[in-house]
């Protein structure tokens, strides 16, 4: 049974993805009863929220938000992408985008800045201690403020590196498509090589920064983690010595959770084939897992 504290951090972690749920849908409620109290209050309010199909659509999708993978970003993309095709070709539409335009782009500023924000909430803690023991390193050096992340790393008996990272995803709620989204936006970004690094820099034998990249094997597979279907990442540790040698291998497993945040279990193993016989790590994953 999980301990009180873990169960305390993942309500207090619902909580705030409540919190992020709500608040934009009654921020704009709110802005828009004030705005229909003072232009036309002898009109019906849910008539006025109608005369304007924009906002009244993305009040539907923020009712909806939990059940719509990618949250926000697939809402505003989808969006953007509706409006400019209707405008294209609508003369009508054209007219209502000129009209309402300061409003519309008012409501999305508004959704846009409380979903930004949640990005500062502290993530719950890594759950490894309950398998490993005490981590050899908590918290990520350099890591960047949003969105937020808590970090711990162990270094095994056997050699492999257990990378434990808990990482929030502002604007998601719903955790479908979740992984590949944080997986590309890790790749751009060079947090995926920045995890590495961090890890492989408590070795024994480094021999630094710049010593070590990595090359994909495959972008993600999805892999049968005691019945749990979950997406991994493949990566070839190559060593730069007159030229590059694989000398390891790193798998990263992506559980997306309801709410907003997403953890990752990185293995870094060195050697020639370190994962044969045991594929996705599988092992370390599913004693995670059990916890």
């Amino acid at each position: 049974m999980p301990p009180a504290s873990y169960i305390g951090l993942k309500a207090m972690t619902m909580l705030f993805s409540l919190l992020t749920w709500i608040a934009p849908l009654v921020l704009i409620l709110v802005w828009q009863w004030s705005q229909w109290q003072e232009k036309h209050p002898e009109v019906v309010f849910s008539d006025w929220l109608r005369a304007d199909p924009y906002i009244a659509v993305l009040l539907v999708c923020l009712l909806f938000l939990w059940l719509i993978p990618l949250g926000i970003w697939m809402v505003l993309v989808g969006g953007s992408v509706i409006s400019a095709i209707l405008a294209a070709r609508s003369e009508q539409q054209r007219r209502e985008w000129q009209q309402r335009s300061n409003a519309r782009v008012l409501a999305i500023v508004f959704v846009l800045i409380i979903h930004l924000l949640a990005g500062f909430i502290p993530p719950s803690a890594p759950i490894g201690e309950d398998v490993w023991g005490t981590p050899l390193s908590e918290g990520q050096e350099n890591a960047p403020p949003w969105p937020a992340s808590e970090q711990y790393i162990w270094v095994l008996a056997d050699g492999a590196i257990v990378v434990e990272t808990h990482l929030q995803v502002p604007g998601v709620l719903n955790p479908m498509l979740a992984p590949q989204g944080v997986k590309m936006v890790s790749d751009v970004s060079g947090a995926k090589e920045a995890r590495f690094q961090e890890a492989v820099s408590l070795m024994d034998d480094w021999t630094g920064l710049n010593a070590f990249s990595l090359s994909s094997i495959h972008e993600g597979v999805v892999h049968d983690y005691d019945s749990v279907n979950l997406l991994y990442t493949h990566d070839d540790i190559m060593l730069d010595l007159f030229g590059m040698h694989p000398s390891g291998e790193m798998i990263t497993v992506w559980i997306p959770t309801w709410g907003g945040e997403m953890h990752l279990l990185t293995v870094i193993k060195m050697g020639p084939d370190p994962f044969l016989g045991n594929p996705g790590a599988q092992s370390y994953v599913d004693d995670w897992l059990s916890v």
